[in-house]
């Protein structure tokens, strides 16, 4: 016997296995991009906040530094003048206290459609790094350009 709702699932099936694909036509053209550029940097600090709990767990807070900077483009490097916040808030005279430079989170700006990878022994983006030092990051553009660029943190004010 036929069964009507057995036909129409397979019939289906096999529409969708079909059609389903990824684009690989009709998208639009984008220019290659030379730029490779750290635009902007930030920093911030990080902690367990133990006045803050979820399921149990210390919520993490952070507060973002005051940074200034001067980026030298023929040099591919960055001068950082880092700042700490007042206390305020859950970000109180002993965490503003905590606050060094070996022990901070980056982040950076970088031109449309590139990448950043770290330069050993950089850390990692969006993780806790030493900036005590200089480091490095290469910038790499859409058509794999790319620049290394150097960040020095020249001041650290608390």
């Amino acid at each position: 016997m036929f069964n009507t709702k057995k036909a129409v699932v397979i019939i289906s099936s096999a529409v969708c296995i079909l059609f389903a694909s990824c684009l690989k036509s009709g998208l639009p053209d984008y220019p290659r991009n030379q730029l490779n550029y750290i635009n902007k940097v930030y920093f911030e600090y990080r902690w367990p906040d133990s006045t803050n709990m979820y399921n149990g767990s210390p919520v993490i807070a952070y507060m973002r530094l005051n940074v200034s900077q001067t980026i030298d483009t023929a040099h591919s490097t960055i001068s950082l003048q880092v700042t700490v916040p007042p206390a305020s808030g859950a970000f109180n005279a002993y965490q503003r206290s905590q606050v060094a430079l070996d022990h901070l989170w980056c982040s950076v700006d970088i031109s449309p459609a590139a990448t950043v990878t770290p330069v050993d022994p950089a850390p990692k983006l969006g993780f806790a790094g030493d900036y005590s030092q200089p480091r490095q990051y290469k910038v790499s553009a859409n058509p794999g350009d790319a620049r290394i660029w150097t960040l020095t943190v020249t001041s650290f004010t608390k």
